[in-house]
């Protein structure tokens, strides 16, 4: 009897009961679905944007990244503080304009803005595109989740496909209600499994967590330096990683949506507090695990997996089991978040805008539910084909949307924003990104989707000094600057 997978079951089950209590009390409306009603407190705030913001990257990606490539990591640990800033800098301005125009999306939101149903399209398709290999590696980490916990019993072709069917049941009983309850309950495992689990491995094997590190540097010194043993963590790298994650997150419409969800700003303005604490505490013993992993457990042939194997070895099964519950949970927060975005994204801004004009709340709902269906079984078949590692893939996904940014923050920034530049700056951004993806060699040793960012800025600011600003964007920079200069 495989005592771990029984637990990871029972996990999946109380998981699931949660998802049917918070079905209970769906209003079966596109508003409720998308954005609970902007009715979500302090705890379930912050917790929903934290589990979500971080992923199976946190539990899988991030110790298998220091594995591979050593200490310089951390160096990117920057990104675990700016989300919770920015969170509340833009978070608060979105959550305003939701509250007086109704929007339950950055398109939605987009297109008024430039009062262009073009921007808000582009912006629906480009965060669609990028979102679906965002899923895929949540559901990558669920299989190498389900397939080490059985022992190989349970494939990882299994696992991806069990992940997809509870991510799905997860997401179509309770809408954000039932995605943020949820991800709130899988937040605390996740943080629990991360530290205790990451902790207890190291005390069990070690005197304290700087003597792993002092065993470690006696054997693979190579780790200890930067670039790294394969050359990775160049300077360039270390802006580009941390500058696309943490904007290009910000874009994520998982993300997003969270903005237009917290009862009040002051549950917004401590929900950041909160999710910078919780994002940065849950990586503090990572790099000791992935250099430790080198001495327990050397040449490991997927590095990905290397916490979980750790736990499974080095501590007694149930804990081990309980643990990796919380990497399942890492996984399905952000993935059930993802899906349930996009699909309430398509719902509003493509069926309502092109396809039914006078479709009803209702209408929206049932239409958002097979969205996510459709999205979900793309982002599965994407998993099954195992593209590469969490980390690159994490990469691939965030610079993609990042080109996002000029134009979102514009329309909330600066009045001299115009459609035209929001245009050409989504379009170029994106072909620049790719190109130095696929094409050509990413110049000065810069990530593609930084290229894309930057190049995205220059048309952006070049192309609004030579077209005539939007009057809806004017108008509600005015609003917003209004209300929080009167209330400061």
């Amino acid at each position: 009897m495989n005592v771990g997978l029984i637990i990871l079951v029972i996990y999946m089950i109380a998981i699931l009961g949660l998802a049917i209590y918070a079905s209970k009390k769906d209003k079966k409306t596109i508003a409720d679905f998308a954005t609970a009603d902007s009715s979500l407190g302090v705890f379930v705030l912050t917790l929903t944007f934290s589990a979500t913001y971080h992923s199976a990257y946190a539990f899988l990606g991030a110790p298998g990244f220091v594995y591979t490539h050593g200490i310089g990591w951390w160096a990117n640990g920057i990104w675990t503080v700016f989300p919770g800033i920015l969170f509340w800098l833009i978070g608060r301005r979105f959550w305003l304009l939701g509250k007086r125009h109704g929007y339950l999306s950055l398109s939605e939101y987009m297109s008024d803005a430039y009062d262009s149903n073009l921007v808000g399209l582009l912006v629906t398709l480009i965060t669609m595109v990028f979102t679906v290999p965002y899923i895929a590696m949540q559901a990558i980490g669920s299989g190498y989740i389900f397939d080490t916990i059985s022992n190989g019993a349970l494939s990882y072709e299994v696992g991806t496909i069990i992940f997809f069917v509870i991510m799905i049941a997860l997401v179509w009983l309770g809408g954000m209600k039932g995605v943020s309850l949820t991800d709130a309950a899988q937040g605390v495992f996740m943080w629990v499994g991360l530290v205790i689990g990451s902790f207890i491995i190291i005390k069990g094997n070690y005197p304290s967590v700087s003597a792993a590190y002092t065993e470690a540097f006696k054997v693979i010194p190579e780790h200890f330096t930067l670039p790294g043993p394969q050359g990775l963590i160049t300077g360039g790298d270390w802006i580009s990683r941390w500058v696309v994650i943490t904007i290009g997150m910000m874009m994520f419409p998982h993300v997003t949506l969270r903005f237009f969800s917290g009862k009040s700003l002051r549950v917004l303005k401590w929900s950041s507090v909160f999710s910078s604490i919780y994002l940065t505490s849950i990586y503090v013993f990572i790099p000791a695990i992935g250099m430790a992993g080198h001495l327990l457990m050397p040449g490991l042939a997927n590095a990905d997996t290397i916490l979980p194997e750790l736990l499974l070895k080095y501590t007694p099964m149930v804990f081990a089991a309980l643990v990796i519950s919380g990497a399942l949970a890492a996984s399905m927060s952000t993935g059930d978040s993802q899906l349930h975005a996009v699909g309430s994204m398509l719902a509003t801004d493509v069926y309502k805008k092109y396809v039914n004009k006078d479709a009803s709340e209702q209408k929206q709902y049932h239409v958002a539910k097979v969205c996510i269906l459709i999205l979900g079984v793309i982002s599965v078949i994407v998993a099954l084909i195992k593209p590469g590692l969490l980390g690159n893939i994490l990469a691939l996904s965030n610079g993609g949307v990042a080109s996002l940014a000029p134009a979102v923050l514009g329309g909330i920034y600066y009045k001299k924003a115009s459609k035209e530049a929001a245009i050409a700056s989504i379009i170029t951004g994106e072909v620049a990104m790719l190109l130095t993806t696929f094409v050509i060699p990413s110049p000065l040793g810069l990530m593609p989707g930084l290229w894309g960012l930057i190049v995205s800025i220059i048309v952006y600011f070049a192309t609004s000094r030579f077209t005539n600003p939007s009057e809806r964007a004017v108008e509600l920079i005015s609003e917003i600057n209004d209300f929080f200069y009167a209330n400061n």
